[in-house]
């Protein structure tokens, strides 16, 4: 299984066999809140992975982990045909199913479904987020990638992970209610988690602009991960395990 660094913020493609898995994808320039546009938005630094490669017609699943905007970018997922099949949650399900998208699965924490030559395995999110996203592991018969979009849930018990894909910048709201995990935080999943390999997600928060901007308390670390095997920190950046 080859991971791959979608974006410069937190979208993620595994090329397996014949399938391409692409989860949160941000393919526009300029990612919004939709119809508040002045609320959030971000500015993409380099352009997508999948549309450098040309790619989109290639893809054969889609994870969608969060109904929030930065995740469910739906100008993005209207690149896609109508019936690529669609892992997300209940919230995220409303949206894709009105614009159209006629094969979305509503996944269910600790099952398992079938993605081909791969196995995608639900796990409850770490807290505030654990009623309105997941985690996952993604594994074929030789390797096993987690993701955590957000908090890590340390109540889990994984095994076999060769890689973990977790937040590493600091991200508080209000300066009390933290929402991303800072560089110590990240580097206890991974030991919790036996990852051989620490990629950053949800990098370069300090880049998100807007009124909700304002009302968080960043401190970056995703810089400082260079002495980690391997960080993916660029664009297309990926890992072979």
């Amino acid at each position: 299984m080859q991971v791959i660094r979608g974006d410069d913020y937190q979208s993620w493609i595994y090329a397996n066999q014949d399938d391409l898995v692409v989860v949160d994808p941000w393919l526009t320039k300029r990612q919004v809140f939709p119809k508040i546009n002045w609320l959030l938005s971000r500015e993409s630094t380099r352009k997508a992975y999948l549309l450098e490669n040309e790619l989109i017609q290639k893809v054969t699943h889609i994870i969608v982990t969060a109904h929030f905007s930065d995740h469910l970018d739906i100008d993005s997922l209207k690149l896609f045909k109508a019936d690529i099949p669609i892992y997300t949650t209940e919230e995220a399900s409303k949206v894709l199913i009105k614009a159209g998208f006629s094969k979305v699965k509503i996944v269910k924490t600790n099952n398992v479904y079938d993605l081909n030559s791969l196995k995608l395995k639900i796990y409850k999110a770490g807290k505030p987020y654990n009623t309105t996203t997941f985690a996952y592991s993604l594994s074929d018969m030789h390797s096993k990638i987690f993701h955590e979009p957000h908090i890590f849930n340390n109540k889990l018990k994984i095994d076999n992970v060769d890689a973990c894909i977790i937040t590493v910048d600091m991200v508080k709201v209000f300066g009390l209610v933290q929402v991303s995990m800072g560089l110590d935080q990240a580097k206890i999943a991974q030991s919790e988690l036996n990852a051989k390999y620490l990629i950053a997600t949800g990098i370069a928060p300090k880049r998100t602009r807007g009124m909700i901007g304002y009302l968080l308390t960043i401190k970056e670390y995703y810089q400082d991960i260079d002495f980690m095997p391997v960080s993916c920190n660029q664009v297309g950046d990926s890992l072979s395990l």
